[in-house]
């Protein structure tokens, strides 16, 4: 039995952060919450103490797990970054002995940012994404992962043959889809729906309805972006409607991005049940818009967050939730007239970080709050003193915008100690 004390934080919803102080979170040897409550301890090898929060773990849902090492690099657009730094860094993936070291690096790095649960994009090569895959299994995180598919509109040695993408998917998905009690699940990945041909989309939703696992995509990155789509599927508007036709809109699909979507197209992901991850810090990066957060809230699509690296140069998830409201202020400020409704508040940003999250990618029976049942996935933050002092209805707006990397001390995945190291 593991005992956790401090200040717990709860995101209940959009609208509700609870602050629970001298709280008492117990943690069994199946790794789950076994008990959660108020008061002193009379254990003494307690983790954390009156100076500590305890928080449920971060979740990323959109990140390219081969452009780790590729952070930082400003001055390009999408179409650019594609060809500099995104196709070049999937293609040293070709040696899977570079890309399962890469990996290493990638999970000890979110894991320091606290990071719990992602959902990552890798390579055309099915041996490296195999290879990642054991070494997701090695280091504890939960994890989407899956071989990335393409097979048009691709450089050479990137772009895959369709059956051959399809099949190396298969099998990979038997393999790993639900693999450590459930910690590790599969995730079909084609790119863009400029990059893969309808054989490609449709076999993919046909593979993932088989085997029950995620699809992960992007959606309305930019507008250069809906012009080639229209290009290459002249029969759809955009891409949203492509992936409803090719049976790709629904329930454990996640769409990275949407920055361009309209009435029309979110209220189809909506109704679908599709989620739609926010990905701010990539938007602004490569200056392809800013999302209209505050519609797609109105409109009920499912929504989480996305550092979307390395194209968002920023891991620590934090700071993309900041800049999510950041952004939500900002289309609210520029808009003529200005309108009347209300940005979204600290309380909203832990909870796409933590519980929203979680029920976008349908995981909240597992994850995404502290409390009795759920996967122990969470951290022991050491933030500075002065939050404490706050009137109580203030202190989650503080920890938000003022927590750093190295006051997390502890994270665990699952009721396992895994970082930072």
């Amino acid at each position: 039995m593991t005992t956790l004390h401090g200040t717990l934080l709860s995101p209940r919803s959009a609208d509700s952060c609870e602050i629970t102080e001298k709280a008492i979170v117990e943690i069994d040897a199946d790794g789950k919450i076994a008990q959660v409550s108020p008061g002193a301890t009379k254990v003494k090898d307690v983790v954390g103490g009156a100076d500590c929060w305890i928080l449920p773990g971060f979740i990323d849902a959109h990140v390219h797990l081969p452009q780790w090492d590729r952070r930082g690099l400003d001055g390009l657009d999408l179409v650019s970054w594609h060809e500099k730094v995104a196709f070049p860094a999937e293609r040293r993936f070709e040696d899977a002995a570079f890309a399962q070291k890469l990996a290493r690096e990638f999970i000890t790095g979110v894991v320091a940012c606290g990071t719990t649960t992602f959902s990552a994009f890798g390579s055309p090569f099915a041996t490296s994404t195999d290879r990642v895959f054991s070494v997701l299994a090695d280091t504890g995180v939960r994890a989407l992962y899956g071989k990335m598919l393409n097979d048009t509109n691709c450089p050479e040695g990137l772009c895959d043959e369709t059956d051959k993408a399809l099949d190396e998917s298969r099998e990979l998905a038997a393999k790993w889809h639900g693999a450590e009690g459930g910690r590790l699940s599969y995730a079909f990945s084609p790119r863009a729906a400029t990059c893969c041909s309808e054989k490609l989309l449709r076999g993919t939703a046909a593979l993932a309805d088989m085997v029950a696992c995620y699809v992960q995509t992007h959606v309305g990155e930019s507008q250069a972006e809906v012009a080639a789509v229209r290009e290459s599927f002249p029969d759809q508007l955009d891409d949203t409607e492509v992936f409803e036709e090719m049976g790709l809109l629904k329930k454990r699909t996640l769409l990275g991005h949407g920055v361009c979507l309209g009435d029309s197209q979110r209220h189809a992901v909506a109704k679908a049940g599709t989620a739609l991850v926010h990905c701010p810090t990539a938007n602004l990066f490569l200056e392809a818009g800013l999302m209209d957060y505050v519609a797609h809230r109105r409109a009920n699509v499912p929504l989480a967050l996305g550092s979307s690296l390395a194209a968002g140069p920023e891991p620590f998830m934090p700071a993309v939730a900041v800049q999510a409201l950041q952004t939500a202020r900002a289309v609210k400020v520029h808009a003529i007239p200005r309108p009347r409704y209300n940005a979204p508040t600290a309380a909203e940003g832990w909870w796409l970080l933590t519980n929203g999250a979680a029920q976008a990618l349908d995981m909240a029976d597992r994850i995404g709050l502290i409390e009795e049942g759920k996967d122990a996935d969470c951290l022991v933050v050491r933030p500075e003193p002065w939050i404490a002092k706050l009137p109580i209805e203030q202190r989650a707006s503080a920890l938000l915008y003022s927590i750093r990397p190295d006051q997390i001390e502890h994270v665990y995945v699952a009721g396992k100690r895994i970082g930072p190291k």
